[in-house]
């Protein structure tokens, strides 16, 4: 190779990197100035997520040993009341039902209600209600965000006067539904 001929492939080189060097600063300058690059496409993103309902109930059951005749006893600290807790990724109404009635005397008392766990949880909660064989209303619109997704179940009992003795037992269901 003549001389002649490596200097015009050097004067190539140096004219093909400074193209190069001045087309990015100008993307560069172009892309972070205030109007944003152009001729870009845009449009609307859709990102949809499935309803899913669920929720943890703790503890299982409850127990509230030997109560004597005309005897009263509440969940409280013992035993515990039923804790639910929205696991799912939208709000829930949840209801509650009992397989039988739990006493057979006379003027028996088996009740529950429902309190927030939280600071708030739930559009409503329930006064005492007396347990029945129908559905009943445990909560109206349960959140399923952390702060706000927990709720307690008190039952208050009163074995009447006249009650058969033995042991007592019910089964309660909770159901959730997508509020």
């Amino acid at each position: 190779m003549k001389k002649s001929e490596f200097w015009v492939i050097v004067v190539l080189m140096i004219v093909a990197i400074v193209i190069s060097i001045a087309s990015m600063v100008i993307v560069n300058t172009k892309a972070s100035s205030s109007t944003g690059i152009t001729g870009q496409a845009t449009g609307n993103v859709t990102a949809s997520m499935d309803s899913i309902v669920a929720f943890t109930l703790s503890p299982a059951t409850v127990n509230f040993g030997n109560i004597s005749l005309g005897g009263t006893n509440s969940t409280g600290t013992n035993p515990a009341p039923f804790g639910i807790v929205n696991d799912g990724t939208v709000k829930v109404n949840m209801t509650v039902t009992s397989t039988n009635p739990l006493f057979t005397g006379t003027s028996p008392v088996y009740q529950f209600n429902s309190s927030c766990s939280e600071a708030t949880c739930a559009t409503t909660v329930y006064g005492w209600t007396t347990f029945t064989q129908a559905a009943q209303a445990v909560v109206g619109v349960l959140e399923f965000d952390q702060a706000k997704d927990a709720l307690n179940v008190n039952i208050n009992i009163t074995v009447p006067l006249d009650e058969p003795s033995g042991a007592k037992s019910d089964v309660l269901t909770f159901t959730a539904s997508e509020a």
